[in-house]
């Protein structure tokens, strides 16, 4: 009996200390879950949509792409400094019912066929305003939410819920097809927004550090907090190089995830919703990596980043091989995704240990400020590649140039770690 009361007391302990006893997290992350699921609708329907409207043309699709992640540069400096001065809860609340309210515009557009390239984009760019309010804040409450020591789990978990959201939205995209329009199969990404809003109600998250601090948060002053972070950035190098080749790596991969890979599937015939699973199976892949990475990861450095960027790069440059056989680029795109977690894991964790409560905000609205303009570059670089190669080929430049880049960073990043 000793024994057994033992045992329960142990396994009481294990689940106060366990993450899912952090209950103000699982609550975001559930509400998040819903939101992801409705985001990989909408990528599906949303990449359709431009295909059909340019009329699969690579260079018109890149455009609009570039519109859509534009305001990147305007608006990314401030979603980070807002996350580090005002309420992160109300930041994502009003994030997510302003995008509620546009892709109920959206629907309303396919609906009554009226969507064009200029209407697709200028909806495209409205949808990055607020996720650039929403992501640094997110991104931010995390580390106030959990434990230390349950940090990079909790960044798995995170991944795990983004990716599912990529693979059960498309794959429910696709499957929804058959049913309705693709305006009424994107009523569910409305309705997922309005969910993720009542949970972020529902959580309480503590504001940063400097909130409240510095006086008024003017345009001026919030780009004026944005500039000194990156000078204090150029004083950290391992945080700079995970920020700076990542995004530089992230800006050669979105050509290939975002358009490259859909056409070159659709060059050799295969159906929209061959495209789409191919989404949920890069999904698919990545939950699966996550899950496995994290119950072994113990190195979260810049120098394991950059070795993680570089496998990635190879194994996206060898997948134009496996596109004679449906089933050999499906599991292909399994592969790609599985490699691609142990880069999302690892690169919010570094971030997160490099960084202070008080400019973790901005040091996440930077990487994404770069990231997300160089997935908007993205498209125009797309464009010049199928210009002067095939689109296949165009999926194996992007894969070496990324795994070329990756490897020049290991090199320094090694070299500032040991010095």
């Amino acid at each position: 009996m000793d024994r057994v009361a033992c045992w329960l007391m142990q396994q009481r302990q294990h689940r106060r200390n366990s993450l899912w006893h952090e209950r103000s997290f699982p609550v975001l992350l559930g509400g998040n879950l819903l939101s992801r699921i409705g985001d990989g609708v909408h990528e599906f329907i949303f990449i359709i949509t431009v295909l059909k409207v340019t009329d699969n043309r690579v260079t018109h699709a890149g455009i609009v792409y570039f519109f859509r992640f534009l305001p990147y540069l305007i608006f990314g400096p401030l979603g980070g400094a807002l996350a580090d001065r005002l309420s992160r809860r109300a930041l994502m609340l009003v994030a997510d019912l302003a995008r509620m309210c546009i892709t109920g515009v959206l629907c309303a557009l396919l609906v009554s066929d009226s969507a064009g390239v200029l209407s697709l984009a200028l909806t495209g760019m409205l949808m990055t305003v607020f996720r650039t309010i929403f992501q640094p804040a997110f991104q931010a409450a995390i580390p106030s939410l959990v434990r230390v020591d349950h940090l990079p789990t909790a960044n798995a978990l995170t991944q795990m819920v983004a990716e599912t959201g990529g693979l059960v939205g498309p794959a429910m995209g696709a499957a929804a097809l058959a049913l309705g329009s693709p305006g009424e199969v994107l009523i569910f990404d409305a309705l997922a927004y309005l969910v993720s809003a009542l949970c972020v109600w529902r959580v309480s998250i503590p504001a940063g550090k400097t909130s409240g601090e510095g006086g008024k948060p003017t345009l001026r002053r919030l780009y004026g907090e944005f500039g000194q972070n990156i000078r204090g950035l150029l004083r950290k190098p391992q945080l700079f190089m995970a920020i700076a080749y990542s995004s530089v790596c992230i800006f050669l991969v979105g050509a290939a995830l975002r358009i490259l890979i859909p056409a070159m599937l659709k060059n050799n015939a295969y159906s929209d919703s061959v495209v789409g699973y191919a989404m949920s199976l890069t999904a698919f892949g990545a939950i699966v990596g996550a899950a496995a990475f994290i119950r072994v990861a113990r190195d979260f450095s810049t120098p394991r980043l950059m070795f993680y960027w570089l496998l990635y790069g190879l194994v996206l440059s060898v997948l134009p091989v496996c596109v004679a056989h449906v089933a050999a680029i499906l599991m292909g795109c399994f592969v790609l995704g599985s490699v691609g977690a142990f880069v999302d894991v690892v690169l919010p964790t570094n971030i997160h240990q490099l960084s202070t409560d008080a400019n973790l905000g901005k040091n996440f609205s930077l990487f994404s400020t770069l990231a997300n303009t160089g997935e908007a570059l993205s498209g125009g670089l797309a464009g010049l590649l199928v210009l002067v190669s095939s689109v296949s080929m165009g999926v194996t430049l992007v894969g070496l140039l990324v795994a070329s880049i990756a490897y020049v960073g290991r090199l320094k990043s090694g070299k500032a770690q040991g010095s």
